[in-house]
């Protein structure tokens, strides 16, 4: 009866949505996702790669090297497609075509070597120039352009080299050892047959130095396996090699051989109590300091406004995993010095709210259109009042329904609220939630009606930084989800609609350095912050298809130099934080069906997954994609995958902990986090399999690691697990510690954050704080 009851609903549902292309999908055969369009070389520059073979094939070294060269100079932004062994499961790599060239060029070494000696003839003494000149005054930017052009001149391993260096001493090993590794196809995790595109060809540098770095960066890492899997290499391959490493000089192997007995006894990398942004950092893989043993009774509990999911069509008579349609799980706070925020919405004014984390005292609010308010100082009663002035932010009554929703008709995605904190200033966008306007929206949309960027001052309570907000230049353009920074630039993901098909970017603004009054009337005459660059990833058909609303809430990953975009629309991209674009995967994209009531189609939630860096790993859970998998950060090289369909109703990568990948939805999964492996699954599966029916107990909300361990929520209860289950006869089996009773407290499961201490849950309807 009940596969009867859900066949009839999606019935009903798809007969609703014949006009959308998207919901027309709902079909019995559909059609998957086609994939995205990229900014591939056109046929003149082929031509003049096809022409260089063909010179070479005739020996005329200086017209080969030329048709190569030509093509850097004229599309070296366009794309090339380098796909090594990944097309038999549906992964595409490209990089751009300047540094496939690159490649080309290095590779003469072999095909043609009087070619290779005619280039660097050529580009030597330049790079050369760059080279010395880079090491002397240790600018990693003139290094990188050795390697970015004139990466087969005679100084391209000797950057690669000190690019690795420099990289270790900012405490970027995985990137040290990407460096590194490419100077030999022999340091390569495994070493490829006939030694394919992307080494350097004819290194002189010894590798037993190179492979004592890579041990050292494994070590720095905390990847002691690694460095053990490395050391023992070196000691069959070069056992007599000496040389000076970590300022000691001597045998390698014994020099690291004590090393590596230190490293085991090294106390636990410290970690901070703060919580600055979706997932605890811009890398998305925090681990909180340390759990807590909550008492009976909450701290503080305050109100948020419920936000509903009635005519979202994805989740349409569907249960959505880990969450509640009545009430969206939308609300993620962050937590800097003790000072909670919080973003959220009610009757269409957007505020940030600061809360003490100890009391849930409230230190200030800000709403865009009204300005500051602070919660220690009266009201101004000469201020005149205004018809769309907003109500004060909630105290303890409670709240209506938000209207988040409410000017939307159905609609494709939901409003999430994120927010991120960085050097003592808070970003966030504010604003209409939608990123892909329908038709009827398109016509009418004014650019008032769309998000922005706005950026608060912490150190004053509040005020608004200069050159903020920052407005899309036109109604075609949107922001995405919350910004991230390194202090110097901040970096947010574009979308700009065209029809049915969305053209996804990454953006970067330089910050201001000062403060300046909230005052409106200064709103329009105020120059926005200015963009450094903006750099295009892909084109592609979206989950709203262009009809209806969408709403998305795309988050980057930021790590070191490089940042990472999960698009959720067949596409992942790492590109450097000056602009530049390192490399773009394309991945299988599923098909969202649900002609079949027993098919979950679970993977279409997740719209908070952004990229998790781990080691020198990307891990990607995309909304669009059956899998979860990994690619290498520094080539996008696929790493692993799960089958499809494995943990297809995780929406929340909740991080590494002990090499475990912690995955959660209805279910909690821990994940071999260098091998893919699935360990195990809480509760475990039935026997029709985790995508047959909703387990008992169900996830809800998102989760979080603290110590070794993870706080997993259920509506009722919050259940303590280890990070790495235990290896046993019967196979993997989790460590479970405790079980968290909610209920009793007055509370429910929701969005979890452990700091100072302290437990917040955001449910649906309410955030609750519980000490110790």
């Amino acid at each position: 009866m009940r596969k009867l009851v859900r066949a009839c609903n999606f019935l009903a549902f798809a007969l609703c949505f014949t006009a959308n292309p998207a919901a027309a999908q709902f079909s019995d055969r559909p059609a998957p996702f086609p994939p995205a369009d990229l900014e591939l070389l056109d046929s003149t520059s082929a031509a003049h790669l096809e022409s260089a073979r063909r010179f070479l094939a005739e020996r005329q070294w200086d017209e080969a090297v030329e048709s190569i060269r030509r093509v850097i100079e004229t599309d070296g932004e366009k794309l090339v497609e380098v796909t090594a062994g990944q097309n038999a499961i549906g992964f595409e790599r490209f990089v751009p075509a300047a540094e496939y060239c690159q490649w080309r060029l290095a590779a003469l070494a072999k095909e043609a070597p009087p070619a290779l000696e005619h280039y660097r003839r050529l580009v030597d003494p330049l790079a050369e120039q760059w080279y010395r000149k880079g090491v002397a005054q240790r600018d990693q930017r003139l290094l990188e352009r050795v390697v970015g052009q004139a990466y087969a001149s005679r100084w391209g391993d000797d950057a690669l080299l000190r690019l690795g260096d420099l990289a270790l001493e900012r405490g970027e090993p995985w990137l040290a050892r990407a460096y590194w590794q490419r100077i030999s196809a022999g340091l390569a995790p495994a070493p490829p047959i006939d030694a394919p595109l992307g080494y350097y060809p004819d290194t002189e540098l010894p590798l037993a130095d190179l492979r004592a770095r890579l041990v050292l960066a494994a070590l720095r890492e905390g990847s002691l396996a690694q460095a053990e899997a490395q050391l023992d290499l070196l000691r069959t391959l070069n056992p007599e090699a000496k040389g000076t490493i970590a300022g000691q000089s001597g045998n390698y192997v014994d020099l690291l051989d004590r090393l590596l007995a230190e490293a085991r006894t090294w106390p636990a990398p410290q970690t901070t109590d703060d919580w600055p942004t979706f997932a605890g950092n811009p890398r998305r893989n925090q681990v909180a300091a340390e759990g807590v043993d909550i008492a009976g009774r909450p701290l503080w509990s305050i109100p948020l406004p419920k936000i509903r999911a009635e005519r979202e069509w994805i989740g349409s008579g569907r249960l959505r995993p880990a969450d509640d349609g009545k009430a969206l799980l939308s609300y993620h706070p962050v937590v800097v010095t003790d000072t909670v925020l919080m973003r959220y919405d009610t009757r269409q004014k957007s505020y940030v709210q600061a809360l003490d984390l100890l009391t849930g005292r409230d230190l200030w609010s800000v709403d865009y259109r009204r300005g500051l308010r602070l919660a220690d100082q009266p009201e101004d009663p000469d201020q005149p009042e205004e018809p769309d002035q907003p109500e004060e932010p909630p105290g303890d009554a409670p709240l209506e329904t938000s209207d988040a929703h409410a000017d939307l008709a159905r609609h494709a995605g939901v409003a999430r609220y994120t927010l991120t904190v960085s050097g003592g200033k808070a970003f966030v966008r504010m604003g209409s939630p939608v990123t892909a306007p329908g038709t009827t929206r398109r016509e009418r949309w004014l650019a008032k009606d769309q998000g922005f960027l706005l950026g608060l001052d912490l150190a004053t309570q509040g005020k608004r930084l200069e050159g903020f907000p920052i407005r899309p230049e036109s109604k075609t353009w949107t922001f995405e989800g919350t910004p991230v920074s390194d202090g110097e630039l901040l970096y947010v993901a574009m979308r700009r609609t065209d029809g049915a098909r969305s053209q996804f970017y990454i953006a970067a603004f330089e910050l201001p350095t000062t403060t300046v009054a909230l005052d409106d009337s200064a709103d329009d005459a105020r120059p926005t912050g200015r963009l450094r660059w903006r750099t295009r990833i892909c084109s592609s058909a979206t989950l709203g298809g262009g009809d209806i609303d969408e709403l998305s809430h795309l988050l980057l990953t930021l790590r070191g130099t490089s940042l990472f975009l999960n698009t959720n629309a067949g596409v992942v991209a790492a590109v450097s934080t000056e602009g530049q674009l390192r490399w773009l995967v394309r991945y299988p994209r599923a098909t969202l069906s649900s002609g079949d009531p027993d098919r979950s189609d679970h993977q279409f939630f997740r719209d908070l997954t952004p990229c998790l860096a781990h080691n020198d790993l990307i891990i990607v859970a995309p909304a669009d994609s059956e899998r979860i998998f990994a690619l290498r950060a520094a080539s996008g090289e696929l790493a692993w995958a799960l089958p499809p369909g494995v943990a297809a109703d995780a929406v929340h990568l909740l991080g590494v902990g002990h090499d475990t990948l912690v995955a959660s939805g209805d279910w909690l999964y821990w994940i071999d986090a260098d091998t893919g492996r699935l360990l195990f699954q809480f509760p475990q599966a039935g026997p029709g399999g985790a995508g047959q029916a909703a387990p008992s107990p169900r996830g809800f909300g998102r989760g979080v690691l603290a110590g070794s361990q993870i706080y997993f929520p259920t509506r009722e209860s919050i259940f303590v697990f280890d990070q790495r289950p235990v290896k046993t006869e019967f196979g993997w089996q989790p460590q479970r510690r405790r079980e968290i009773p909610l209920v009793p407290r007055g509370a429910t499961g929701g969005n979890l954050v452990i700091t100072g201490g302290v437990l917040l849950i955001a449910t649906g309807d309410r955030l609750m704080a519980f000490g110790e």
